[in-house]
């Protein structure tokens, strides 16, 4: 979560720098984020509900997006406007920019925008003369319509925790937990806050008039410790499981790692930055590896047709029997089903089939044609199958690459691979930092791990012939190559690098895996083969847990 009501606050009183400053242009970015350059300060707005902020932020070039409808009309209207007023309304998650425009024709307009930090209904509402000009986001529901030209209405109040008396919490004697009232009747306390507020109380939720007044004396020391802390200047962003959490409160539940900064925005724009790149890495793993799973599966019915057409082959040699037989009889010019002929091999009689509508002579010689088309079709069956196996192999290689990339330049380089091999369109082509291997360094030994195909082969091509080389044995996973520079390297190197290999393998989560490991010497790839396939010799396999290292 990047903003609640208490930040929002925060990012509110930072952004009175901008009054008096005219708004210069409006950008879009995506589908949900909005640019407005001020004079002196860019102001990011992002609608997306899983990004839902507000912040001051850096300039950034736009030259290739395009605004939509609602952002043109903005343009339209604010452009050049003065910013007279930066005001959240209560505490709660909405707050509004006041513009005074005088347009082309001298006429005065007093602007309204209004941004609405409601989870999946987060909107941005122009207003003029209290009715609604545009939306980012229409809606109507039975207490609310966001529609145009009608009038634009504030939700319903709750509580400001800002302007609660001492005294509040002693009179409390509601039939409701702790959590419902704070939730439903105080802005600001998300499930979040509830968390805090019962960490510091050291108190169950409990119906509130069931409280004694020891009780009451540590929710309200529980209560008014956050907001003296949220008086302070001070903003700290949570790194909680998979997720950031911004907050203008320290949170001392979490245990997590945290960062504290000094600005509302810079904190927001960090934790942004980090949860923007993650979702962008995890929505192009996700895209790249259906691609990946779905030329598996077409390789697999390819291969298993293969498979069927060579088990059909196997029968060439009884054309061929079959031809040598018929060779033999004594009418050359016989017709029918069968014919019964002398098997020289076995020294009996048998009945060879003919071929319908052809005599034995012309029956021998079609069974020879086919004992040779068969054969001749055989070998390039078994070139073709061998062909389908590298692609598998390297096709599970590529998807366990995508699903382990933990950075977009990786991801980058994959997609150029990709494209290069026919899976998606050829890319644009720009100057780009190309990732780097990964570098350990254990007991005075380079350890040099590959995140990709592109990266295995350049690994492979600057090693020396007498580098390690090792591989998981007979799954994905990245090469890893030990530097080692003539010198013997400990068994305890050997293992942790072998480990490595386990660990950045698909058999990660196992707890003993086989690695095979030889000299780069004997370590080569077949011409033709897809990006990362190489054969190998002259090596030693040893078992390792991947969760050692």
């Amino acid at each position: 979560m990047l903003m609640d009501s208490f930040v929002l606050r925060k990012v509110v009183q930072e952004l009175q720098v901008l009054i008096d400053s005219n708004l210069r242009q409006i950008y879009q970015f995506g589908k949900f984020t909005v640019y407005i350059y001020f004079q002196n300060q860019v102001v990011r707005i992002c609608l997306d509900p899983i990004f839902a902020h507000i912040c001051i932020s850096d300039k950034e070039d736009f030259s290739d997006h395009h605004p939509s409808s609602f952002v043109m009309l903005l343009r339209a209207r604010l452009r050049n406007a003065k910013l007279k007023r930066i005001e959240q309304v209560g505490l709660d998650r909405i707050l509004f920019f006041e513009f005074d425009k005088i347009d082309e024709t001298g006429e005065r307009h007093l602007y309204r925008i209004y941004l609405e930090f409601f989870g999946t209904h987060c909107n941005m509402i122009l207003v003029e003369n209290g009715n609604i000009v545009e939306a980012f986001r229409y809606s109507s529901t039975s207490t609310r319509a966001i529609q145009r030209d009608h009038p634009y209405e504030i939700p319903d109040q709750k509580i400001n925790p800002l302007e609660i008396p001492y005294d509040f919490f002693d009179f409390l004697d509601q039939t409701q937990t702790i959590s419902q009232f704070m939730s439903k009747k105080v802005a600001g306390f998300s499930k979040l806050l509830l968390n805090e507020l019962f960490a510091r109380s050291q108190l169950n939720d409990k119906l509130l008039c069931n409280l004694n007044l020891s009780e009451r004396n540590s929710l309200k020391y529980a209560f008014f410790s956050i907001i003296n802390d949220f008086q302070k200047p001070h903003m700290y962003v949570y790194k909680n499981k998979d997720d950031l959490v911004v907050s203008a409160i320290p949170l001392r539940y979490l245990t997590g790692n945290v960062t504290s900064f000094e600005s509302v925005s810079k904190a927001i724009d960090h934790a942004y930055g980090i949860l923007y790149i993650n979702q962008r890495l995890k929505q192009t793993q996700l895209e790249l590896s259906k691609i990946v799973r779905d030329r598996l599966k077409k390789e697999t019915r390819t291969l298993d047709a293969l498979e069927d057409e060579l088990r059909d082959c196997e029968n060439s040699d009884m054309y061929r029997h079959y031809g040598e037989l018929l060779k033999y009889a004594s009418d050359q010019s016989q017709m029918g089903d069968t014919v019964n002929v002398f098997d020289y091999i076995t020294g009996n009689v048998c009945s060879v089939p003919l071929v319908k509508g052809k005599t034995v002579k012309e029956s021998s010689q079609y069974y020879f044609a086919l004992y040779k088309k068969l054969k001749e079709k055989s070998k390039v069956l078994q070139t073709r199958i061998m062909q389908s196996r590298q692609q598998l192999v390297y096709l599970e290689q590529l998807l366990h690459t995508i699903e382990s990339a933990d950075d977009l330049e990786t991801l980058d380089e994959i997609k150029q691979e990709m494209a290069q091999q026919g899976m998606i369109k050829k890319m644009r082509q720009h100057v780009q930092r190309e990732s780097d291997f990964r570098k350990i360094e254990y007991q005075g030994f380079v350890i040099m791990v590959g995140k990709n195909n592109r990266q295995n082969e350049k690994l492979l091509r600057q090693a020396s012939d007498k580098d390690l080389w090792l591989h998981v044995h007979e799954m994905p996973g990245a090469h890893v190559l030990i530097k080692h520079g003539d010198r013997p390297i400990p068994e305890q190197v050997v293992h942790y690098a072998a480990a490595l290999a386990a660990y950045h393998s698909k058999a990660r989560f196992s707890s003993r895996v086989p690695v095979d490991l030889t000299l780069v010497k004997n370590v080569h790839k077949p011409k033709g083969s897809p990006p990362g396939f190489v054969v190998y010799t002259n090596y030693e396999t040893v078992f390792v847990d991947p969760q050692s290292i």
